[in-house]
């Protein structure tokens, strides 16, 4: 390793999302919550994550060894509040990476969804979706999210117009759009059962150092849980 620890890079970065929203006033996105540093492991053979991966259990918890004892982390929770922060600063930007599909999806919508399309049309577009009437109820779409390029388009499509419907009501607009973020980031996570090979352990790990790892997901679940040397010594009543 490089001098600089894992909790040296973590350091708060107290950067208050307040970029307007189209036509939103600023402060509608809520401030992150200050990271939770992971343990760092001083060892010139782990990476720059400072952890030594153990493995996975149950396909769904990623067991790594750090200078302090046992980190467990939720896979899905932490793919997930990753993909979410990303997403967030890039609405904020309206630089949401789209991906064109070779063959587009046409959708037929119900009335109530076609008013979600009136409404929050520029918001649809600001997330990575290009679609276009086709006569009738029928939308053409044409790109989607980068990152739900693994999921049916029309799918993901009705699943944000359906987020928009259920998030909306007497919410204010930021606390609306993150809800839609967050359903948008879940969908695209790393489920719970995949198999991940050990150079997808060591990315998600990367870059959650290099993001500043969150506690929590969007939804509330934790994200990981640390176990010190004493915790695990206390368990065999050692002393």
């Amino acid at each position: 390793m490089t001098g600089r620890t894992v909790l040296d890079q973590l350091k708060p970065k107290h950067q208050v999302f307040v970029a307007e929203i189209g036509a939103y006033e600023k402060g509608k996105i809520k401030q992150p919550e200050p990271p939770t540093p992971l343990p760092a492991f001083n060892d010139s053979q782990v990476r720059g994550h400072g952890l030594k991966i153990i493995g996975q259990y149950d396909n769904l918890y990623i067991f790594c060894q750090s200078s302090d004892g046992l980190l467990v982390i939720d896979q899905h929770a932490a793919h997930e509040r990753l993909l979410f922060e990303k997403l967030k600063k890039q609405f904020l930007h309206g630089t949401i990476a789209r991906q064109t599909l070779l063959f587009p999806e046409t959708v037929e919508l119900s009335v109530a969804d076609l008013q979600k399309v009136e409404q929050y049309g520029d918001e649809i577009e600001k997330m990575g979706f290009t679609i276009r009437e086709f006569g009738g109820a029928s939308y053409v779409i044409s790109s989607i999210p980068a990152l739900g390029r693994n999921m049916s388009a029309s799918e993901l499509f009705l699943d944000i117009l359906e987020q928009f419907g259920a998030s909306s009501g007497s919410k204010r607009e930021g606390s609306l759009l993150e809800d839609v973020l967050a359903s948008m980031a879940c969908k695209a996570a790393v489920k719970a059962g995949d198999k991940l090979p050990t150079e997808e352990i060591e990315a998600l790990l990367d870059n959650m150092v290099k993001a500043d790892l969150f506690s929590h997901c969007p939804h509330g679940r934790p994200v990981l849980k640390n176990f010190s040397a004493n915790d695990i010594k206390k368990w065999f009543h050692r002393s």
